[in-house]
């Protein structure tokens, strides 16, 4: 789920780490052409590079990309927990436009992320909405046709005469032309209740997501923050062909 905008980061996080792998070396920018643009075309054709992952640089396989854990929901009405969590078809994601504000240090990107696929083991206890939810088992997950905006925040550190880049922040904004939910073995495998509850979430995929928010967003956060800490710096300097401080 927080995958979508996980090619910005790890185009990013390659960008500002150490020296650039081979097969990003001529993808880097110049700032005699248009930024934005070449942000755009260049990172395109990165992503199916970078799908393929790279230990070297702590960064994992996006075809399926792979989660051991995501809390995606705990309130006083309703804990669901998600493990072996995979998710398919980030590698078809594509960077739609980007926007490089160099004055405030605030980078937004636009992509769609085509279908995804998420599926895995889950373990649920309390109520949607109004329906109770119970049980624990396999899930699969069909988000069609996203779109995601994201704005990182950074602030510009100098040390030793070099200029870097420091995540401070990033925020988030997403849609889905429709979500399709299906959950396994709900209420000890009851299938008449399990395939109420089930069109049950289907029927209100769009109020559920609102819902699912904070733990959607939050992953996507915490994910962004911890590739960035992984992956050590280079100076701006040397991310892009021509860089003038």
């Amino acid at each position: 789920m927080y995958t979508q905008f996980y090619v910005f980061l790890i185009y990013l996080s390659s960008v500002f780490t150490r020296e650039l792998p081979t097969y990003l070396k001529d993808k880097r920018c110049s700032f005699k052409e248009d930024l934005e643009a070449c942000f755009v075309k260049n990172g395109n054709l990165a992503i199916p590079l970078l799908a393929k992952g790279d230990p070297d640089f702590h960064i994992p396989k996006m075809n399926p990309m792979e989660i051991s854990f995501i809390q995606l929901i705990s309130t006083p009405t309703l804990g669901l927990n998600l493990t072996n969590v995979e998710i398919h078809g980030l590698d078809q994601a594509r960077i739609e436009r980007a926007k490089l504000n160099w004055k405030d240090n605030i980078f937004t990107i636009y992509l769609k992320s085509g279908n995804l696929t998420i599926e895995g083991d889950y373990v649920a206890d309390g109520k949607v909405l109004v329906m109770p939810i119970k049980g624990n088992g396999r899930f699969k997950v069909f988000l069609k046709n996203g779109d995601f905006e994201a704005a990182n925040i950074a602030e510009m550190l100098e040390i030793k005469g070099e200029k870097f880049f420091k995540l401070t922040d990033t925020r988030l904004n997403y849609k889905f032309e429709r979500v399709e939910f299906q959950f396994d073995n709900l209420f000890d495998g009851n299938k008449e209740l399990g395939d109420q509850v089930n069109k049950f979430l289907n029927e209100n995929w769009d109020i559920l997501l609102t819902d699912f928010g904070p733990g959607i967003s939050a992953t996507i956060s915490s994910i962004i923050r911890d590739i960035f800490m992984k992956l050590s710096t280079i100076s701006v300097k040397s991310a892009f062909k021509d860089y003038d401080s």
